[in-house]
């Protein structure tokens, strides 16, 4: 379900990169637990309790199911957005929604979409878009995998960014096909983004944003390299990103590895039918980055901040 205008319907870009982290880093706060009240970041939304409907989600939808395999159908992005020329921001696997409703509050020239699987978190997604009077902003149930080209080859303006944040981590080895991020889904994607736009990868866990990193190295390495704007150059990463591997941490029992740290150079990945085999990275020499160049955090980054655990974030541009 995507909210229209005025109800439902179913159903620049050059240096982006360097745009995303031109603002000075916001100074990080202690969150409350409410997710909209207090210090939140969120509180500005005004998204006031009694709207907050205690809903039932699965944690872990199974994203290969049958149902799930139908590739959605473009909507009509002039009932959608009151300007679908805007430059679009699309955030795959976009929970609760509020990075979103945050990001199209504050940029109100470019449009956002979110996409999930949820259809009980996109459909309250759309609603507190509405009742926010929020219009710059989408959701759509859909599965980002099947349908990413189907639903955005026809959107009329540029695609400037697309995220994928905190995804589900399917820890278990049997699961890992399970994962958001395979050939399929980053195949999809460049074969929409342009020169000059963004990929932004972020996890809290360490394993799962290799697993990511490595996804797009392995099948689209000659497509994407991680944005200089942003990480800098391996030889000088003046601060601004840290050097970690699954390795490290294991053997560290569970220590952020920060500086410089020795990272292997194969970190290893699943392919699509779950077997195990080993990637050559060369993009692990340019690091995580420190800041979150958003701006702007997810609900799950905003509870790992506030225990000071580490996040692994990567920005790749397209070439």
């Amino acid at each position: 379900m995507v909210k229209r205008r005025n109800g439902t319907y179913n159903a620049q870009r050059s240096s982006y990169c360097a745009v995303v982290g031109d603002a000075e880093p916001q100074e990080k706060k202690n969150p409350s637990n409410s997710r909209d009240g207090g210090d939140s970041p969120f509180a500005v939304l005004g998204i006031k309790s009694s709207k907050v409907e205690g809903i039932r989600v699965r944690q872990h939808v199974n994203p290969l199911k049958r149902e799930l395999q139908v590739p959605n159908e473009a909507p009509d992005w002039a009932e959608v957005f009151h300007d679908p020329s805007r430059p679009l921001l699309v955030d795959v696997g976009c929970g609760s929604g509020r990075f979103l409703l945050m990001k199209a509050k504050e940029s109100p020239d470019s449009n956002f979409l979110g996409l999930d699987i949820r259809t009980q978190l996109t459909d309250r997604s759309s609603k507190w878009a509405e009742e926010l009077g929020i219009e710059n902003v989408a959701f759509i149930m859909a599965n980002a995998t099947i349908s990413f080209n189907s639903l955005l080859d026809s959107y009329p303006g540029p695609i400037t960014v697309v995220s994928i944040q905190y995804p589900d981590p399917h820890f278990k080895k049997r699961h890992h096909k399970r994962r958001v991020v395979q050939a399929q889904l980053v195949e999809a994607i460049t074969s929409t983004l342009e020169p000059g736009a963004c990929v932004f990868l972020q996890s809290d866990v360490l394993e799962v944003a290799e697993h990511m990193r490595d996804q797009f190295e392995r099948y689209a390495a000659a497509a994407y390299s991680p944005a200089e704007s942003l990480h800098g150059t391996p030889e000088e990463l003046e601060g601004r990103t840290f050097l970690a591997s699954s390795s490290d941490v294991e053997a560290e029992g569970g220590a952020q590895a920060v500086g410089e740290e020795k990272v292997d150079d194969a970190s290893s990945s699943e392919d699509e039918s779950g077997d195990k085999e080993e990637v050559e990275s060369t993009w692990h020499q340019w690091g995580w980055l420190r800041e979150n160049p958003m701006q702007v955090p997810t609900e799950r980054e905003m509870y790992v901040l506030g225990d000071g655990l580490p996040v692994y974030r990567i920005m790749l541009e397209r070439r």
